[in-house]
């Protein structure tokens, strides 16, 4: 995944610089201002690589604050601010977008404070959001003899694009939400934060995200209970189940929890595998790639 060799370069350059969670170690960066924790992220998403067929414009706007907030999320963190920069190839269908991006920020009283606005020749619209954090807490810290969290159960929305790509209206989509209108999970991550050892959000890939804990935390994460009942209409429910992008779900470890589903447990060693009908392999380090 060449995406995460480039961050590797961006964490060689910027990696030590002097705050609290610098870039590359987290969804977000945490720096403190005054004695606030404050989060600051920032996310793109342009017609080419992230605006499924079908997709309105107002919820092209709805996509780029819904996938910003969540990188907010992964800090447990409350968002306060959102700026935009977006390049556009038509002014046509600007307002709708705005009122999706408005839509998100109303949701979780956001203020969305200005941004900018330039021709391409591909919509692409890149986010910035600031919020505050109660607690520091990133991929960094699961504990052997925990065990592993989702807020939901993934591979939804890439059961949805494989549908489309073999022809399926948007109608006969069985979670086309989670594909068109993806909802942050920032209430869930407030309250997880107060009690969990590591957390991150689920964009490129369930089985990414597990590798940057164990990677960041320096333990094996072995997932055990892999329900695949809700991708019943998959060409391959397990592949979808760990490799699919696009949920944006927060995954996290803790000893104990009642606000997600467990999924697998923290145990010593390196890595992450998977336990499925009598079987356990070593999961890959894959998922959605923007290259």
């Amino acid at each position: 995944m060449k995406e995460f060799d480039l961050i590797k370069i961006v964490e060689r350059l910027f990696g030590n610089e002097d705050v609290i969670t610098p870039a590359g170690k987290h969804d977000a960066a945490y720096v403190k201002i005054g004695n606030r924790l404050v989060v600051l992220t920032c996310d793109t998403v342009n017609e080419i690589s992230d605006f499924p067929p079908y997709m309105l414009p107002e919820e092209k706007g709805w996509m780029a604050i819904a996938v910003t907030l969540s990188d907010v999320a992964a800090c447990g963190a409350k968002p306060l601010y959102f700026l935009s920069s977006i390049s556009l190839k038509s002014t046509e269908h600007f307002e709708e977008m705005l009122k999706g991006m408005k839509k998100v920020a109303d949701r979780y009283g956001v203020k969305i404070v200005g941004g900018d606005i330039d021709f391409g020749e591909v919509t692409t619209i890149a986010g910035f959001a600031v919020g505050e954090a109660r607690r520091h807490i990133t991929r960094r810290g699961a504990r052997v003899g925990e065990s592993v969290y989702i807020t939901d159960l993934p591979g939804k929305a890439q059961l949805c694009l494989e549908m489309l790509e073999r022809g399926a209206k948007r109608e006969e989509l069985p979670y086309a939400e989670k594909l068109y209108t993806p909802v942050p999970r920032i209430e869930e991550g407030m309250k997880i934060a107060g009690y969990a050892s590591a957390m991150t959000d689920v964009s490129d890939s369930l089985a990414v995200s597990l590798h940057q804990i164990s990677q960041s935390s320096k333990v094996r994460i072995v997932i055990d209970n892999i329900d695949l009942s809700h991708l019943s209409g998959a060409r391959n429910p397990l592949e979808l189940f760990l490799y699919g992008g696009g949920d944006f779900e927060l995954v996290y470890t803790a000893k104990s929890s009642e606000d997600g589903i467990r999924i697998g447990r923290v145990e010593k060693g390196r890595g992450v595998f998977a336990e499925f009908e009598g079987k356990t392999f070593e999961v890959e380090f894959r998922g959605y790639s923007h290259f």
